[in-house]
C-alpha cells in the first residue's frame, strides 16, 4: 500500500446480507467447485432519481418540519444506495447533490435546522461517497465540502451527530492532498482539537460525549501521521509539525485530567478505552516528531504514579501502553 492510500476493509462474512448486496453463485469449469462473490445490486433508476429529487428540493430552501420523516426515509435509502461506488459516482455527479446535502447537514442552517438525526444521514452519505474513492473526493473538495465540514463540526449541538462530521472529514482529507492542504490552511487543526467534548457544555450524553472525543483523537492522529500524508507544499507540512507540538501537550494534559470511563454493563468496571487512545496518538507523535512533541517531566511523573497505581487493575492493554511509554521516555 503506498503512502497516502489506505486500505478498504473487508466485509465480513455475516455481512453479505447488508442492503445494496446480494451474494452470486458460480461455478468454476475444471472442478465445479462452488464459488461465493459479493455483487452490488442495481439500485432502480427511478427510485435513485426520486431520492435525489427530494435532497435537492429540501437542501435547496428553508427547513420544511412537514417533510422531516420523509426526507430521512429517503437519506436512509440513500446511505445504503451510495455503498455502491457507481451510484456513489451519480449521486456525486448530480448537479447541486452535494451541495445540498452539506446544506441539510448543516446546524447552523437559519432560520432553523433539520433534526440531528437528518444531519447525521447527511454526512454518513458524504463520507460514505467520497470513502477509498480519490476522484470522488477530488469532487467533493472542489465542490466546497471541507470548509462546510468544519463549519458543521464547530457548530453542531448534538455529540453523536458531529462524530458523523469527523467521520466525514476524515474520509474526504485522508490521503488526499488538495483536501488535506485545505483543511489545514483552513485553521481546521485548530477548530476541531479545540472540541473538547468532555468538558464542552453544549454536549449532552456522557456516552456519546466520549465517543466524540476519541473520533477527534483518533483523526487528529490520522491527519499527523505521516504514512496517511501525501506530498503538501512545505507550508503545509509546517503547520502540521507545529501543531504536534502543541497536540502532544494538549493530550498529555486531558490524560492527567480526565477521569475513567464506567462500563455500567460491567458492574460499574472502570474502563481505559480513551485514556488507550491519548496514550496511543501520543505514542506515534513522539515517533513522527520527536523534536517537536516533547512531553514534561511531570508528565513523566504521572505516568510512573499512574503505573503503581493500576498495577493490579485486570486492563493488560492499558497497562502494557504505561509500560511502553514510561520506557521510552526514560
Amino acid at each position: 500500500m503506498q503512502t497516502g492510500q489506505r486500505q478498504a476493509r473487508l466485509m465480513p462474512a455475516d455481512s453479505y446480507n447488508q442492503p445494496g448486496i446480494e451474494v452470486v453463485e458460480a461455478n468454476v469449469a475444471n472442478n465445479e467447485q462452488k464459488v461465493f462473490a459479493v455483487a452490488p445490486q442495481p439500485a432502480h433508476k427511478d427510485q435513485m432519481q426520486e431520492l435525489v429529487n427530494l435532497v435537492l428540493e429540501t437542501g435547496s430552501r428553508m427547513v420544511d418540519r412537514s417533510v422531516d420523516k420523509r426526507l430521512e426515509q429517503s437519506l436512509e435509502e440513500l446511505k445504503d444506495i451510495v455503498y455502491d461506488p457507481k451510484q456513489a459516482e451519480r449521486l456525486m455527479d448530480t448537479p447541486g447533490a452535494i451541495s445540498a446535502l452539506l446544506s441539510i447537514g448543516n446546524p447552523a442552517h437559519r432560520p432553523i435546522s433539520w433534526p440531528p438525526s437528518t444531519r447525521r444521514l447527511a454526512s454518513i452519505i458524504v463520507g460514505t461517497m467520497v470513502q477509498n474513492n480519490p476522484e470522488l473526493q477530488s469532487k467533493a473538495q472542489r465542490a466546497g465540502a471541507v470548509p462546510a465540514l468544519i463549519h458543521m463540526l464547530r457548530d453542531e449541538t448534538d455529540a453523536r451527530t458531529a462524530g458523523k462530521h469527523v467521520f466525514a472529514l476524515s474520509a474526504l482529507t485522508r490521503g488526499h492532498a488538495l483536501a488535506l492542504e485545505q483543511f489545514v490552511q483552513l485553521d481546521g487543526l485548530r477548530i476541531v482539537s479545540s472540541i473538547n467534548p468532555l468538558e464542552s457544555t453544549v454536549f449532552r450524553g456522557e456516552n456519546e460525549s466520549a465517543k466524540l472525543d476519541m473520533r477527534i483523537v483518533r483523526f487528529i492522529e490520522d491527519v499527523l501521521n505521516p504514512e496517511f500524508n501525501p506530498r503538501i507544499p512545505s507550508t503545509s507540512a509546517s503547520m502540521i509539525s507545529q501543531f504536534a507540538s502543541v497536540w502532544c501537550t494538549t493530550l498529555s494534559s486531558r490524560l492527567t485530567s480526565s477521569l475513567e470511563d464506567v462500563d455500567s454493563a460491567q458492574s460499574e468496571r472502570p474502563t481505559y478505552e480513551r485514556r488507550l487512545a491519548y496514550l496511543h496518538s501520543l505514542e506515534l507523535l513522539q515517533q513522527a516528531y520527536s523534536d517537536t512533541c516533547k512531553v514534561s517531566s511531570g508528565f513523566k511523573d504521572w505516568i510512573h504514579n499512574e503505573l503503581a497505581r493500576v498495577k493490579h487493575v485486570s486492563d493488560d492493554e492499558y497497562n502494557q501502553a504505561l509500560v511502553n511509554f514510561y520506557e521510552s521516555n526514560v
